[in-house]
């Protein structure tokens, strides 16, 4: 029986918990990455004093499968538990309710409804990647071939039931007997619109950008919160950047990770990142009550899909007669579980699909 051939575009939570599924069934899997890095907004950035993670904060888990990954996560040193000392700020202007803004949120992509706070301190378990949170892939990795700087920009069918993908430097690959995309809903439209019709409901997913800001000062920032959630219209998240050393010792430079709010970073999509680095340590400095100290270095990241606002409602969608899926946490929330949740379906429906 020759080898089925899946390719998987997205090396996020999604798509790698998809390819990591099929491989273990054992089909021949190829992950298409248009970035140097794995890990998609589960993004951390080097820097000669440690690691900013300037995308998802922390993550927790309500499907059991998902906790089970985590826990298996922690055991490997690719995870550990993050309690922060935690300040509940006030609200943006026209929110429906914190609960629904921390759920939806990039920095809070694992914040749920049901969340509560202890103190200062969070209820629920908050689990971090280890010493970075990209590092939560890594239980995915697996033999099969990832082809990082790869940008796919269309899916041509080979046949009733193949295709072949092309990147944007003229490059071909294939043919597969079936393709999963895991980009962000908008991306993810874009390829698979000229498929046809099918494909259209990913059109009606809204989801909001988020400028990140990365910073780092001379001295400890002089607060007694570790995470600070909406401090101010202008920010919804502001958190140390964990480097899970000595607690009692805050090294520096003192690296903090500002997300702006949704709002925030629509009405400054195309600011310059002078801007928006001046705006927002304006508003942490406003929202802390402190004087900030002196910059060792700072910078900026804009993300243009950060969180999902309106969501697919079904944990992916098929096409092609099931040989083409589209999957990510657009599809069901904002949340890293989801993510993984929705690369996972996606592989068993494409196995009922190809094996039955």
């Amino acid at each position: 029986m020759p080898q089925i051939k899946i390719a998987v575009i997205g090396a996020g939570m999604a798509g790698l918990k998809a390819a990591s599924t099929l491989h273990q069934v054992g089909m021949e899997v190829t992950v298409f990455e248009k970035s140097r890095g794995l890990g998609g907004r589960l993004a951390s950035r080097r820097t000669d004093f440690g690691h900013f993670n300037h995308g998802a904060q922390y993550v927790t888990a309500r499907n059991p499968g998902f906790d089970a990954f985590l826990r298996q996560a922690t055991e490997h040193k690719a995870a550990r538990n993050w309690r922060p000392n935690l300040h509940r700020g006030v609200i943006e202007t026209g929110a429906v309710s914190p609960a629904r803004h921390a759920a939806d949120t990039l920095s809070k992509l694992d914040q749920t409804a049901s969340t509560g706070t202890e103190g200062n301190l969070a209820v629920d378990h908050w689990f971090q990647g280890a010493p970075q949170m990209n590092k939560l892939i890594h239980p995915l990795i697996d033999a099969f071939d990832i082809k990082k700087q790869h940008r796919i920009t269309a899916i041509e069918p080979s046949g009733p039931r193949r295709f072949m993908l092309h990147d944007d430097l003229d490059g071909s690959f294939g043919p597969f007997d079936g393709v999963i995309v895991s980009a962000p809903a908008p991306q993810t439209s874009e390829l698979l619109r000229p498929l046809g019709p099918r494909f259209d409901p990913i059109d009606d997913v809204v989801m909001a950008p988020c400028w990140a800001v990365m910073v780092a000062f001379e001295q400890p920032l002089p607060t007694a919160f570790e995470a600070m959630l909406y401090p101010s219209p202008e920010i919804s998240w502001a958190a140390r950047s964990s480097q899970h050393e000595d607690v009692f010792h805050t090294r520096t430079p003192d690296p903090w990770i500002l997300h702006a709010s949704p709002q925030w970073s629509r009405d400054h999509l195309e600011d310059d990142k002078d801007r928006v680095i001046e705006k927002l340590l304006t508003a942490l400095h406003t929202a802390s009550g402190v004087k900030l100290p002196e910059l060792h270095s700072v910078n900026a990241h804009r993300w243009r899909f950060a969180r999902t606002e309106v969501t697919l409602g079904k944990s992916y969608l098929s096409g092609m007669n099931g040989r083409v899926i589209a999957a990510g946490d657009w599809c069901l929330g904002a949340r890293v579980e989801t993510a993984w949740r929705s690369g996972q379906t996606a592989a068993h429906a494409m196995m009922e699909t190809l094996i039955g």
